[in-house]
């Protein structure tokens, strides 16, 4: 496996082709910037500290005679360094409190120094992470046009992230890009996901080649082949268990375009791959999922509405050799664009890739959707943001028990928010949704389900 890397590696800084829009940059907004001079060099110090509190209501079960709600309250911290050395070249090192697989810290769950008759209280909080770290140059002496590299970790997002957005924490990753002509940009890009995990889930590399075409201001479209190699991922369960290289590609076309008045969008990915046999009893897996989204919007000033209706495709798993749900590589945050309490708060009608369990923050896999949308600037410091949203499993599930007859009936959910400006950078908003809980997240075959909610509430300063 090392060598083969090392020959792709060598391969693509040979071809220096990747792409740097590939990588989403983390969610820092900052209108004003600390700048340190030293000849040509720049240092730009920002960053950010925001509050939140949530609540949450039978998303863990859907049953309200059991409980399991919950109430808490979180911090992030966040402090980021820009070195721009040359025009050409760029370094950013970028920090996040929490732990590994959090980008917070939850009130009270510190390490106490407490003393006294009451020992409790009066602790340090939150550990610091490496969010990005990357390196970037850009310029045109090798091949007579812009070319350049961006390499280390960054956040990672294949065009609309309906595949693949590790855009909250990022890979460990090199791209390398070409502009043949001003609209047109050519990537190779190569990304450790994974390296020396648990037994089922060791040595997954991702190799992608982009291609992303911008003929105005108003046209975007985009074109990606990716491929997932895994050395090592875990199926079946139980006594059945057993490990398995897989190997899944991904293709995606997408665009997005502004034709009078109208914002529209498309994307459709198509996917083919297989994970290996390993002797009798445990068969070969061929992968076949698919998935679109179309999409279209209108500003009546001030609100703006939208109509967004999305596929993936399920199994029903009737078939131990084939798999047809449609796989995504997501990032464990919500989509402002999807579902609130469905896709991010509670188990979704789509199972991970070995179909032992129901997974969480699945985006569109095992799903139709329907979203009526509406944003408005209600004044110059209060924006809302409003969606309606109709779901359905592609195959029939039984999320919470499997006691419970099967359903396509998840139900629909409204989702907004609220967020009003206190000062430069200083902002406060509501956000989380309702879920009207259809038959498919039945807790038992004698109880029906009990709908859900979560909501929060926070204060973020930029700066």
């Amino acid at each position: 496996m090392k060598k083969t890397v090392s020959i792709f590696m060598a391969l693509v800084f040979v071809l220096a082709c990747a792409i740097s829009a590939y990588a989403a940059p983390a969610e820092i907004p900052a209108d004003t910037k600390a700048i340190v001079a030293k000849g040509t060099t720049q240092v730009t110090v920002s960053g950010s500290v925001r509050v939140r509190g949530e609540t949450r209501y039978n998303t863990n079960n859907f049953n309200k005679d059991v409980g399991g709600n919950m109430n808490y309250f979180d911090q992030q911290v966040r402090l980021r360094v820009q070195a721009d050395v040359t025009p050409n070249t760029t370094a950013v090192i970028s920090l996040e409190n929490g732990a590994a697989n959090s980008s917070d810290y939850v009130w009270g769950s510190e390490t106490v120094e407490g003393k006294a008759t009451i020992p409790v209280g009066n602790g340090k909080q939150g550990d610091l992470y490496v969010l990005e770290a990357w390196i970037q140059h850009k310029g045109s002496g090798l091949f007579g046009v812009p070319a350049g590299f961006k390499i280390g970790h960054q956040p990672t997002k294949l065009g609309y992230g309906m595949f693949l957005d590790h855009s909250k924490f990022g890979n460990d990753a090199a791209m390398f890009f070409i502009n043949p002509i001003k609209e047109l940009t050519l990537a190779l890009v190569y990304g450790k996901v994974t390296e020396n995990n648990t037994w089922s889930e060791d040595d997954h590399n991702l190799y992608s080649f982009v291609a992303a075409y911008s003929p105005d201001k108003n046209t975007n479209l985009s074109f990606d082949a990716s491929y997932v190699d895994a050395q090592s991922v875990g199926m079946g369960i139980g006594t059945g268990a057993y490990k398995t290289p897989m190997h899944l590609w991904n293709f995606g076309l997408r665009g997005d375009t502004k034709i009078a008045g109208f914002g529209l969008k498309a994307d459709i990915e198509i996917q083919t791959g297989k994970a290996k046999s390993q002797g009798v009893g445990y068969p070969e897996v061929k992968y076949s999922g698919w998935a679109f989204k179309v999409g279209a919007d209108y500003k009546l000033d001030p609100v703006t509405l939208s109509l967004t209706y999305g596929y993936g495709s399920g199994d029903d798993g009737t078939d131990a050799s084939k798999n047809k749900q449609f796989q995504t590589f997501q990032s464990g945050t919500w989509k402002e664009d999807f579902t609130y309490v469905y896709d991010y708060r509670t188990k979704t009608s789509a199972k991970n890739y070995s179909r032992t369990a129901y997974a969480d923050n699945t985006y569109i896999a095992n799903l139709h959707y329907l979203k009526l949308g509406a944003k408005a600037n209600v004044t110059k410091d209060l924006s809302a943001d409003l969606g309606i949203f109709w779901l359905r499993a592609a195959k029939d599930v039984h999320i919470m028990s499997s006691s419970a007859p099967k359903s396509k009936d998840l139900g629909w959910e409204i989702d907004g928010k609220i967020t009003y400006k206190i000062d430069r950078n200083l902002n406060y908003w509501v956000e989380g949704g309702y879920l009207f809980a259809g038959s498919a997240f039945d807790p038992s075959a004698t109880k029906s389900a009990d709908n859900a909610y979560a909501f929060r509430q926070g204060v973020s300063l930029s700066f």
